[in-house]
């Protein structure tokens, strides 16, 4: 690419005019003009390192054939990397984790990793208001604090895939000049679900009576909710069949007044009264995830519970283990990938069965103690 044209584009992307470049680097104005449209011959090295700086480039890439920044039909940036061609620089790029190099939250480049993790394509994406279409609102402040200070240690946030379900990441941002900025992408839906199993199972260990376990299933509808799920409320089904005995705890996100319930009933009057009910304890013998949009006679089931109206989700999944279900309402209009909820819910059924488990077997040995 001609030293003018290199000049022109570089100028432009920093948002200057060949006045404002005149007055950072030194050069004239009329030079620079000259400089642009092809008439000057001959630079002095001095003015050429000038406009480098001015610019933030060495006089290498200045002076040489690459098309870093180099404006599309569309005006937006081929390749942000100075000194490297753009086939040799996408080669690359699509060989390493995923990451996007952007400017103040504009995309002004993605590779393919990344781009298929979100789910779209990457031509979507140039260009585009990346803190406004692919992170979460909650997370927005922490990034634009981060892109702000140039931070460089590890940040976690959520960003929404292209079909608006969202998912925890970890992202390292490093500048690469003073305008753009690089942020290496890692999803780590597999640690927080770890992790949210660790701190449920540890939650359950400060519980001595199943009374409150209510404060585990609080515990737990944080941890999904800082896991970015939309969901209006999370809860366990015992199913208690030796005593006759239906019970659940449920719990609200802290969007949806931070509430916690408690419900205990015979079985066997539970499944004479409620189809879900009967539907719901076929599935635990059968040991098979239930997924099913709410019906009448679950709203009616619900109003007639602690929880009253207040709750009506678009979507019920339960998911079975030893003692009962764990489950989860998803909020309305909200698109969730059924398969990851399936599998993140049967991790966290683990803990929640041992620490049942755990609870019932004090509450045994406090029985018997009292006889």
């Amino acid at each position: 690419m001609p030293l003018g044209k290199t000049l022109k584009a570089l100028r432009q992307k920093q948002g200057l005019n060949q006045k404002g470049l005149s007055a950072i680097s030194g050069v004239s104005q009329a030079t620079i003009s000259r400089i642009e449209t092809g008439r000057v011959r001959q630079l002095r090295s001095a003015a050429l390192k000038n406009l480098a700086d001015a610019l933030s480039v060495t006089v290498d890439f200045l002076m040489g054939d690459s098309e870093v920044f180099a404006p599309t039909a569309d005006d937006q940036p081929i390749n942000p990397i100075p000194g490297v061609r753009e086939d040799r620089f996408r080669q690359i790029a699509d060989s390493l984790d995923p990451f996007v190099i952007h400017e103040g939250g504009r995309i002004l480049y993605i590779n393919q990793a990344l781009s298929d993790i979100l789910g779209y394509r990457r031509e979507e994406l140039l260009g585009k208001n990346g803190l406004e279409l692919l992170v979460a609102p909650r997370s927005r402040g922490h990034v634009e604090r981060m892109i702000q200070t140039g931070a460089s240690e590890p940040y976690e946030i959520l960003l929404v895939r292209k079909d608006n379900t969202v998912f925890p990441v970890e992202i390292s941002g490093h500048n690469l000049t003073q305008t753009a900025r690089l942020g290496v992408v890692r999803n780590i839906a597999m640690r927080r679900c770890q992790q949210t199993v660790e701190r449920v199972l540890r939650a359950g260990m400060e519980v001595d009576d199943l009374a409150d376990f209510s404060k585990v299933i609080r515990i737990l509808a944080d941890e999904l909710a800082d896991l970015g799920l939309p969901f209006d409320a999370v809860g366990v089904n015992i199913i208690d069949e030796k005593g006759d005995r239906f019970t659940s705890y449920c719990a609200y996100p802290e969007g949806r007044g931070y509430q916690t319930f408690y419900d205990d009933a015979s079985l066997q009057q539970a499944l004479a009264q409620y189809a879900p009910v009967r539907t719901l304890v076929s599935h635990w013998h059968r040991d098979k995830i239930w997924e099913r949009e709410p019906d009448d006679a679950f709203i009616e089931m619900v109003r007639q519970s602690t929880m009253g109206t207040s709750y009506q989700p678009g979507l019920v999944v339960d998911v079975p283990f030893i003692q009962g279900t764990l489950t989860l309402g998803i909020t309305t209009g909200h698109n969730v990938r059924s398969a990851e909820i399936a599998a993140l819910m049967q991790a966290l059924s683990q803990p929640i069965s041992f620490v049942i488990k755990h609870l019932q077997l004090l509450r045994d040995c406090h029985e018997k103690t009292q006889h």
